[in-house]
């Protein structure tokens, strides 16, 4: 992985605790940053607080569900109190859904729907004054390549990840003369915990995803960190309102 220079910079991680967010939050560690994790589960989090302190990392945690703008708030506020600024934010906690239309139900659709779409707009509406506070900063939003296509039988998640690239773009557009660049990264299958479990679980369908890209192979966790990196690089200075696929070439297909 190539390693940024991101000394005195401070990055704060929703879902960090596992994971893309997790793996972010460790690349940023060891490119120099000062972390602030945030996610639901407290266990978690502490055990992840625990792994990067152990690596050198200068790490907060924060229990927070983005459903609740108050716990948004606090981890945003939180933040600034303990290291006196806010340069990057990746919003990457994320819920999914998997049924046909006519078996899903609307207390599914509001749950994927407030985690992936809400949860991202609660926290940009905390960051972005943060980060304007010291001059701008950066944001990436994890969304997905569906939101970018279709997906037969997810339909909430798709459409959480779909409103996650409009989003993005229409925030962008608002701050793009005032120092925040806000982007989305469109992920493909990725190789995370969670998605090994369901390799095993259902491998007919997982394989059958994976196959669909013509790399023929989940990405790693590191891999999509790495992208996220760059977007809040000086490299990616001039990137705004972008919703950037890595996807093994899925979209191209």
């Amino acid at each position: 992985m190539i390693r940024y220079d991101f000394t005195g910079r401070v990055a704060l991680v929703i879902g960090g605790t596992s994971g893309i967010g997790l793996a972010t939050a460790r690349a940023f560690a060891r490119s120099g940053a000062s972390i602030a994790l945030a996610a639901r589960g407290e266990e978690a989090g502490l055990a992840a607080r625990a792994a990067l302190e152990a690596e050198g990392a200068r790490v907060l945690f924060f229990p927070t569900d983005v459903r609740d703008e108050a716990t948004v708030a606090r981890a945003v506020e939180g933040t600034v109190k303990h290291f006196g600024r806010l340069d990057y934010a990746v919003n990457s906690a994320g819920a999914g859904d998997m049924a046909p239309l006519e078996s899903t139900n609307q207390d599914v659709w509001d749950d994927v729907m407030a985690v992936n779409a809400r949860g991202i707009w609660l926290a940009m509406r905390h960051e972005i004054p943060a980060m304007l506070a010291t001059g701008g900063g950066s944001i990436v939003n994890i969304s997905s390549i569906f939101g970018l296509a279709g997906r037969a039988a997810n339909h909430a998640y798709v459409a959480s990840k779909h409103a996650v690239v409009g989003l993005t773009r229409s925030v962008a557009l608002e701050f793009a003369t005032r120092g925040i660049r806000v982007n989305a990264l469109c992920a493909g299958t990725v190789a995370t915990a969670s998605m090994l479990e369901a390799e095993a679980f259902m491998p007919d369908i997982v394989r059958g995803l994976v196959s669909e890209h013509p790399m023929k192979r989940m990405a790693t966790e590191e891999e999509i960190a790495s992208a996220v990196l760059w977007l809040c690089s000086n490299g990616a200075g001039y990137v705004t309102g972008t919703p950037l696929p890595v996807d093994g070439g899925f979209l191209a297909a």
